[in-house]
């Protein structure tokens, strides 16, 4: 059985699997060249099919993750919006909604705008659907354009596509990415909604598979995204530096947003209860914040958002009596709150899988249409385990020597064999940044050292560097660390053994962590966000950072990804040309690709 997974709204991508093997999962954007870009994932069908070596022919049948789809996700607002947009759709729209009870078009407050790349949709047809109505003609409108839209382009029969809840799709997809496939565990979804809901609790006791809450009461991500926003910040994908913002803040700063936060949403068992005075999620905090500094508005809000979580967890944990929690949904790629989870006496296990947001949700939606046709005690059999997130596409052969051959490769850089990774390592040892593209490409938000910029981790220089010159983020961002297997209990303190295979889990580190990784660790907090890298998972990865080792005896390195700030990950060697060297001021010193190592001719640079 061959099933294509397809998830459609933001954070777009496909996914394809053959006889219960996840052969290949690529999100749209890397293919686009946008951001968190929305719509019918076209061009990531086509890379999944062609990874696969199979023909749209082959497909059995088709799962969509997202039942429905609200107007605002389809418009790939995410994608294409600005911080000035998403402050006007909250003046102009969210605020009549809710305080005027008008009910403005979103075509007449943006009438120029179009969705950043091609959204395949065909726009004009969508039904206007607010997030504040209940509309269950225009929802089967919008889902019969979806289902007629998927059926013409795959060329197969309605009756063979199938469609799948938002939330479900996020617990089954965390379940079956678990290395130990518990008999009894509990799954927790938490974002900033899909379908209709914010969380969701999914019991598995016995091999039978329980979904016992699915609410709209958490609004931990909905607080997230309005705060970000009120900082300056682009709310639908700059949460995690609020996050890495949050560990300068003085105790001090924060004491009156986190009253302000806890008082907004409280629990109750296993839902939450908002404040009966907050009606929305951006002005009722623009008023009660206003003469509040922002690293204390940070603070604030990071430790509420770990209060109430715990608190969550654990009437989730008194309920159902058990300690081995899965964590899925966009709140959970908030590594500090699960690293305080973790922590907690109640947890005995936990476990967040690979791209935690939206991306996931097309493997997700594939997943269960296999339960949905197997049952759950033989999908556990018939998925194969899945051990790793290089799920993209590979390289190609025509791409290296399109690379190799282009002129401005020929023209500016030398290109020397390196097999072994021996005189990359040597780069990286001597203080120099590495733009490392090998093998497969990573599915998720994370680089896994298959498309990453590599440094020395105890070398700060070389990571003001890579900061100033290349990445351009934030100065109080952190990077953080790919570690070598066998050096990972060296460290890392991790005392449950939490799985840390995709930069999903803080931790604090070890003294010797703090001084081999000093310039991949948070500088304020010294917690750390860290990847063990495996011989059978990467051997060029593992390779470069063994011989890194055995030149300076730091078993790990600085990994972040290959990117320009607000561009995707690279997913071919094109995209380095095209992104990096094209623009002219931002060439770079060192790149490895496949076998070979370029080095930028010493009269360039």
């Amino acid at each position: 059985m061959i099933i294509l997974g397809i998830n459609d709204t933001h954070d777009a991508s496909a996914c394809l699997i053959k006889d219960g093997e996840l052969i290949c999962a690529i999100a749209e954007e890397r293919c686009q060249r946008e951001k968190n870009i929305a719509g019918f994932p076209h061009q990531a069908i086509k890379e999944v099919i062609k990874e696969s070596k199979l023909s749209l022919k082959d497909i059995d049948a088709v799962a969509v993750a997202n039942t429905n789809i609200v107007h605002t996700n389809l418009w790939s607002c995410n994608s294409g919006f600005s911080v000035a947009d998403f402050i006007k759709i909250n003046k102009e729209y969210f605020y009549k909604w809710i305080f005027t009870k008008e009910k403005p078009k979103l075509r007449k407050i943006f009438p120029n705008y179009k969705p950043n790349g091609n959204f395949y949709y065909p726009l004009k047809k969508i039904p206007f659907i607010s997030s504040y109505e209940t509309n269950e003609k225009k929802n089967q409108q919008l889902k019969n354009l979806r289902l007629g839209y998927i059926s013409k382009f795959l060329k197969i029969e309605k009756t063979k596509i199938f469609f799948f809840d938002h939330h479900y799709c996020h617990a089954i997809y965390s379940y079956f990415y678990c290395k130990k496939r518990l008999s009894n565990c509990i799954i927790v979804t938490a974002d900033g909604g899909g379908d209709g809901k914010y969380e969701s609790v999914t019991v598995i006791k016995k091999n039978i598979f329980k979904t016992v809450l699915q609410s709209r009461t958490n609004l931990i991500g909905k607080f997230y995204s309005s705060i970000t926003l009120l900082l300056g910040m682009n709310p639908s994908r700059h949460h995690y530096k609020v996050m890495g913002l949050a560990p300068y803040c003085k105790p001090y700063h924060k004491i009156k947003p986190l009253k302000i936060f806890l008082e907004a949403l409280k629990i109750k068992n296993l839902s939450f209860v908002k404040n009966k005075n907050l009606k929305d999620h951006y002005f009722y905090f623009k008023d009660k914040l206003e003469d509040t500094r922002f690293d204390g508005i940070a603070g604030g809000l990071q430790e509420f958002t770990e209060i109430r979580l715990r608190e969550w967890f654990e009437n989730i944990y008194k309920k159902y009596k058990c300690k081995n929690f899965i964590f899925n949904g966009g709140v959970a790629n908030n590594v500090k709150a699960n690293k305080y989870l973790s922590d907690q006496k109640f947890v005995k296990s936990f476990f967040v899988p690979p791209g935690p947001g939206d991306e996931n949700l097309s493997v997700g939606a594939a997943f269960a249409l296999i339960k949905k046709k197997l049952g759950f005690k033989k999908t556990k059999k018939y998925i194969k385990k899945i051990d790793n997130a290089y799920l993209g596409n590979n390289l190609k052969l025509d791409d290296i020597n399109f690379f190799k051959k282009h002129k401005l490769i020929r023209n500016n850089y030398i290109a020397v064999k390196d097999p072994n990774q021996k005189k990359a390592a040597k780069v990286i040892a001597s203080g120099e940044v590495i733009a490392f593209c090998v093998g497969k490409m990573e599915f998720g938000s994370r680089a896994l050292g298959a498309r990453s910029f590599i440094c020395d981790p105890s070398n700060l220089q070389a990571k003001k560097k890579l900061n100033d010159l290349i990445k351009k983020r934030d100065f109080w961002m952190p990077f953080t660390p790919s570690i070598l297997k066998e050096n990972y209990s060296s460290y890392i303190v991790n005392p449950k053994k939490i799985a840390s295979d995709y930069m999903t889990m803080a931790f604090e580190t070890t003294n010797l962590g703090k001084k081999h990784l000093r310039a991949a660790i948070h500088p304020e907090d010294y917690t750390v966000r860290p990847q063990i890298v495996d011989k059978k998972l990467n051997l060029k990865y593992y390779n470069l950072i063994w011989e890194f080792k055995k030149l300076t005896g730091v078993g790990g390195v600085l990994n972040t990804s290959l990117n320009l700030h607000e561009k995707p990950i690279i997913a071919k060697p094109q995209d380095i040309i095209n992104e990096f060297l094209k623009l002219g001021n931002n060439f770079l010193d060192h790149i490895y690709l496949d076998d070979t190592l370029y080095s930028l001719k010493k009269s360039k640079r």
